[in-house]
């Protein structure tokens, strides 16, 4: 199971950490763990290049991490923000079809 942990501080979406492996399938086949790989490395992607927001992040076999630099303010955290939000309720659809191999935690730092 992977479990997705979305990081909000004073209400505003911040950060996520993703740890383990979906096991719907097989490695190579496996639909879930595609679909929850694309969504979380296009927000990296997006926070980090499109808008160019500093974030501290890490990826390795199994984990992903992205926390926002708290110095960050203005448009730039409200983009980033909505970038996590969007990846946040394509997980949320994902979970809803594929529980028992995805589960999404939302957590105050």
């Amino acid at each position: 199971m992977t479990e997705i942990t979305v990081f909000k501080k004073a209400g505003r979406l911040v950060g996520f950490n993703a740890e383990g492996h979906c096991g719907y399938a097989n490695s190579g086949e496996d639909i879930v763990c595609a679909a929850v790989s694309a969504l979380l490395q296009t927000a990296v992607l997006g926070i980090t290049q499109l808008v160019n927001c500093p974030a501290a992040f890490e990826m390795e076999d199994g984990e992903l991490y992205l926390m926002i630099d708290s110095s960050i303010k203005g448009d730039r955290l409200k983009q980033a923000e909505l970038i996590i939000g969007t990846m946040q309720l394509g997980l949320r659809s994902i979970e809803e079809e594929y529980s028992d191999y995805l589960k999404l935690i939302e957590r105050e730092v």
